[in-house]
C-alpha cells in the first residue's frame, strides 16, 4: 500500500500522475465551423464528451475484422453553470445519423455521410469526428473530451475495491465470461468490464438495454466514490488517480493533474440526487430494425442542455438566456404553433435541414416538408415569407436570430427556411399575450431519467 508522505513524496507522486496523462489537441481537426459558446465567464456550463475506447492491439490487431479503435460507449456530460447539477446523456452506438466531413488523425479527409451508425465516427475518424458529429447534431459546443481505455477502466474499479451491481436473473455468458447469480454483487476487473459491455447475455440484447446497465453502474460508482470518502484516504486516492490517469487521453484543457483537480473541486458539492442519467430518445430505424434513429423529442433535450435549463418535463420549460421578442422591435403576435414551415438544406452538409426541422418542431412550429434547396452554397440561413405573412415571418426570424429575412411573392401560408453554412440554431421566443417565454408545444414530452442516488436494483 502506497502512502504519500512528506513534501518530496507528494511531489514525486504528482509528477508521476501528471506524466501518466496522454494529451491530444484536436483544434485543427475540429475546424472553425463549430457551435457558439452560449455563456462565457467564470460561471458557465461545461460540456465534456466521454468515450469508452476498446483499442485492439497485438494478435487482435492482426484480424481485419477487429483491428483498430472501437467505442460502444459515448456520453455527453453537461455540468451546469452553478455546478449544482450534472446530466450525462448516453448516445446509442446504433443510432443512424448524418455525419459531417472529418479530418482523420493522419490528415486524410473523411467525407460526410447521410446515414451512418454513430459509433462509426470514432472508428473511422477518432475522437475529433465523434465531437464534430455530436456538435453538428446537437448544436452544443463541446468544451473538453476524455477517451477512457476499457482496460484502464478495470483498474479504476479495482482501486475502488469494486462497484455494486444488481442482476435481474442468473447470467452465464460464454462470450463475455460473465457468470453471476441473480441479485446484488460487488464486481471488479474483468467482471466489471463484462457487465458494462455485455449485450447478448443480459436483457433483450439491445444497445439500449446495455446503456441502462451502464447508467446503473455509473450511478453505483458515483455513490461509491462519495460514500467511501475517497478524498480522505491518500492510499486509495493515489491508487485511483494512478489508474485513472493511465487510462485517459484528453485535450490540453484537462491534460494535467492540476486541471483535473480544479474540475473535481468545482463539483465537490454536487449531490448524488442532482446527477441525472439520460439516453437520447430513439425509435426503430425503418430500413433496419436493429438500428435506431433519434426521435424529434431529442431536439428538446439538446435545447435544454444548450441553454443550461431543466430537462423537458423536469422543471420550467427552456428559455433562451435573453428572451427574444422580435428582430425589429415590436412584440411578436403570431405564435409558432400557427406557422407552417418548409425546411430546405442549402448548406451542403447532410442532415442540416433535418436537424433544423427537429429544433423548429420542438419550439412548436408545424414542419410541412424537409427537402433540398435550389443550391448548396448558401452562406447564411434564409427565412422567406409571403407578403401577407409578415408577422409569421417576424416570429420565425426571431426564432432563428442569425437568419436573413426575405419577402417572396410566390409564397402564401407556408414559410420557407433555407439552412445555410452558418449553422444557425433555433431559440425560444416571447409572443404577446403569452404567459411565459416559450414556443414549446403544450404537450411537452418528458425525458426519462435515472438519478445517481437511485437504488441499483431499480
Amino acid at each position: 500500500m502506497i502512502l504519500v508522505t512528506g513534501t518530496a513524496g507528494a511531489f514525486a507522486a504528482y509528477v508521476k500522475l501528471d506524466s501518466n496523462i496522454v494529451s491530444k489537441d484536436l483544434t485543427k481537426q475540429l475546424g472553425k465551423d463549430r457551435p457558439k459558446v452560449i455563456a462565457e465567464g467564470p460561471k458557465k456550463p461545461r460540456n465534456i464528451v466521454i468515450i469508452g475506447s476498446d483499442k485492439r492491439t497485438g494478435k487482435a490487431a492482426e484480424n481485419p475484422n477487429v483491428a483498430g479503435q472501437r467505442s460502444d460507449t459515448t456520453i455527453l456530460l453537461h455540468l451546469a453553470a452553478d455546478r449544482k447539477s450534472a446530466v450525462l446523456v448516453s448516445i446509442p452506438r446504433d443510432s443512424v445519423v448524418a455525419m459531417p466531413s472529418c479530418i482523420r488523425e493522419d490528415g486524410s479527409q473523411m467525407p460526410a455521410q447521410s446515414a451512418q451508425m454513430f459509433n462509426a465516427a470514432f472508428a473511422e475518424g477518432g475522437a475529433a469526428c465523434t465531437i464534430r458529429t455530436i456538435e453538428k447534431l446537437t448544436q452544443i459546443h463541446v468544451d473538453n473530451y476524455v477517451v477512457v481505455d476499457f482496460n484502464g477502466f478495470k483498474n479504476m474499479v479495482n482501486a475502488l475495491d469494486g462497484v455494486e451491481v444488481c442482476l435481474p436473473q442468473d447470467v452465464n455468458d460464454r462470450d463475455s465470461h460473465l457468470h453471476l447469480t441473480k441479485g446484488r454483487h460487488i464486481v471488479k476487473g474483468d467482471q466489471a468490464l463484462a457487465y458494462v459491455r455485455n449485450r447478448h447475455g443480459l436483457g433483450n440484447g439491445s444497445d439500449i438495454g446495455r446503456i441502462d446497465r451502464q447508467q446503473a453502474f455509473l450511478s453505483s460508482l458515483v455513490t461509491k466514490v462519495q460514500s467511501t470518502g475517497l478524498l480522505l484516504r491518500p492510499d486509495r486516492l493515489l491508487r485511483f488517480l494512478d489508474a485513472a490517469t493511465k487510462s485517459i487521453t484528453t485535450d490540453p484543457g484537462l491534460a494535467s493533474l492540476n486541471e483535473l483537480r480544479k474540475l473535481a473541486q468545482s463539483v465537490k458539492g454536487l449531490k448524488t440526487d442532482a446527477v441525472t442519467f439520460v439516453t437520447v430518445p430513439t425509435k426503430a430505424y425503418p430500413l433496419n430494425p436493429n438500428r435506431v434513429v433519434w426521435k424529434s423529442s431529442a431536439a428538446a433535450l439538446w435545447t435544454a442542455l444548450r441553454y443550461d435549463q431543466p430537462l423537458p418535463g423536469h422543471g420550467p420549460r427552456p428559455t433562451s438566456p435573453t428572451p427574444t421578442t422580435s428582430t425589429s422591435g415590436p412584440a411578436l403576435i403570431t405564435p409558432p404553433q400557427s406557422i407552417r414551415v418548409q425546411v430546405l438544406n442549402g448548406s451542403g452538409v447532410a442532415g442540416a435541414a433535418s436537424r433544423m426541422a427537429q429544433e423548429l418542431e420542438a419550439q412548436g412550429y408545424v414542419v410541412a416538408r424537409v427537402g433540398t434547396a435550389d443550391r448548396s452554397d448558401y452562406a447564411t440561413t434564409v427565412v422567406r415569407h409571403g407578403p401577407a405573412y409578415d408577422e409569421s415571418g417576424r416570429t420565425l426570424a426571431a426564432s432563428i436570430p442569425a437568419s436573413h429575412v426575405e419577402v417572396d411573392a410566390s409564397l402564401s401560408r407556408t414559410l420557407v427556411v433555407i439552412v445555410g453554412a452558418d449553422h444557425a440554431t433555433v431559440v425560444p421566443v416571447t409572443v404577446a399575450g403569452s404567459p411565459s417565454s416559450t414556443a414549446t408545444p403544450t404537450t411537452e414530452a418528458t425525458i426519462s431519467t435515472r438519478r445517481a442516488n437511485q437504488d441499483i436494483c431499480s
